[in-house]
């Protein structure tokens, strides 16, 4: 479901929403025969305004051979028992408030004059969270038919945009035809799931993110795609504190040296991991010690590259590993120092990499958006113009192709991010992503990179939320640079 920001109307339908059939109701009518009586020609008719209340009794009683007078008593009956939805008012209330008074709420209802005048008379509905209420009976037409929808929409009194309104129902043909005129569909199947959806509507997702970061400072670990596998380490961390730039919120400790990937022993791999070149470029890159330190290593850097100059993944001269985001952050280090020069074999790979496309299932250890995030990182690191004129071009067209295609929260993030730094305004990512916030404030784990041998995948809710959170505002600032 693609989702803006700026709703400003809300329309909830009465009926299943707000006065809701009891799990346990007792009827005198066969619930069986009863439902055939609300979905018949003459129920619609009566709810239209087009026939009296009589006239509906008199024809459902020949209809299915029953007495009037007892269709009357036992639908008395089951119109009294029904129960307005607490969590739902509740919720309205809170929308209302949350919105500063800025949100307008309207009802809309399939119902007799009759009925709707019984359900007015209780005082344990409150009305008083609606502005207006357009129901059948006035409008004679019922919802799901198209002239309910319009008939609202050409209420001058009201104006209502059906682009800045959202719809909320429990028929998702009520729901369908809603969307069918521009408004934002919401179907209330689960009431978690809907409220969820409409906090993320009218809250704001930049605070509840940090919110979320907050309540869950010093302990934002990563999780694997294996049940019960959690794992506080190193490179999740130092991810977290580049993008938000708040120490509070990740547990580390600055090694005297090199980087490890883990924080103490391996899990689920060798218990003596080596060091590598990639947490460590990312450490040196982050918290930025003095500069003789990052010189030394990067001096000793140069000494762990392939024949073709490409940078192994670890200091152990053992273990040959080679993957080109390593060599992409290795090139983020050296081009922070003004050292890039002295990786051309590395940035010539990189583009080769780039231009036909050998990152679109992914690396050893990257996912493939993972992968061109890392890349528009480097060209943000450094105004090198024969690095922007080798990556810089090349780059945009290739995250331009992949704008709309499936992904996780992390994958948008990554792609929002990416075009943002490459001046390009990514709305259809973004529209997929605010939706996927969750009631925390928090968006759920995306994968970012996986074990080299298992394939395990390894994500973050607090570094999915951090790039959420960077995605937004980076968007946000590139509109107000490009004009809205």
């Amino acid at each position: 479901m693609l989702l803006k920001r700026g709703y400003t109307d809300f329309v909830f339908d009465v009926s299943d929403v707000l006065i809701t059939w009891p799990t346990a109701l007792t009827s005198p009518i066969d619930r069986k025969v009863l439902r055939s009586y609300l979905v018949s020609r003459t129920w619609f008719e009566y709810e239209e305004g087009r026939i009296s209340k009589e006239e509906c009794h008199q024809r459902l009683a020949k209809q299915f051979s029953h007495d009037p007078a007892s269709i009357s008593s036992g639908w008395a009956h089951v119109a009294n028992a029904l129960q307005p939805h607490q969590e739902m008012v509740a919720l309205i209330k809170e929308l209302r408030e949350t919105m500063g008074g800025k949100a307008r709420v309207f009802g809309t209802f399939n119902v007799s004059q009759p009925d709707y005048e019984l359900f007015r008379s209780r005082a344990d509905v409150d009305w008083s969270i609606f502005d207006a209420v357009f129901t059948s009976h006035e409008l004679n037409i019922r919802l799901p038919k198209i002239g309910f929808i319009k008939r609202i929409l050409a209420n001058e009194e009201w104006k209502i945009n059906p682009h800045d309104t959202v719809f909320v129902g429990h028929s998702s043909d009520d729901v369908v035809t809603a969307r069918t005129f521009g408004m934002h569909g919401v179907l209330l199947s689960d009431f978690q799931e809907a409220r969820r959806q409409l906090r993320n509507i009218v809250g704001d997702p930049v605070k509840r993110g940090w919110m979320y970061l907050w309540a869950n400072a010093g302990n934002l670990p990563c999780d694997a795609d294996k049940p019960g596998v959690s794992i506080m380490e190193n490179f999740g961390q130092l991810l977290i504190l580049e993008a938000t730039g708040d120490r509070s919120l990740v547990q580390l400790t600055e090694p005297p040296r090199y980087w490890n990937y883990f924080q103490g022993k391996g899990i689920l791999t060798y218990e003596k991991f080596p060091d590598d070149l990639d947490t460590t470029s990312l450490g040196l890159v982050t918290l930025k010690p003095p500069k003789e330190h990052c010189e030394s290593i990067m001096d000793e850097m140069l000494t762990c590259l392939s024949e073709d100059g490409l940078p192994y993944t670890y200091f152990d001269r053992e273990m040959l590993r080679l993957d080109p985001v390593v060599a992409v952050n290795v090139l983020h280090l050296f081009y922070t120092h003004c050292r890039g020069h002295q990786l051309p074999g590395a940035l010539e790979y990189v583009r080769n990499f780039l231009t036909n496309r050998a990152y679109i299932d992914g690396t050893r250890y990257y996912f493939r958006e993972c992968v061109l995030y890392f890349i528009a990182r480097l060209l943000e690191t450094s105004d090198d113009k024969h690095l922007h004129d080798t990556l810089e071009d090349l780059l945009r067209e290739r995250v331009q192709e992949l704008i709309g295609a499936p992904g996780d929260a992390i994958a948008l993030a990554f792609r929002v991010v990416t075009c943002a730094t490459l001046g390009v305004r990514n709305e259809i990512d973004m529209r997929n992503l605010l939706p996927m916030q969750c009631e925390d404030g928090g968006w759920e784990v995306g994968y970012i990179y996986r074990y080299g041998i298992s394939g395990m995948k390894i994500g973050s809710r607090g570094y999915t939320t951090a790039m959420a959170i960077k995605a937004i505002e980076n968007l946000d600032k590139l509109r107000a640079k490009q004009g809205a």
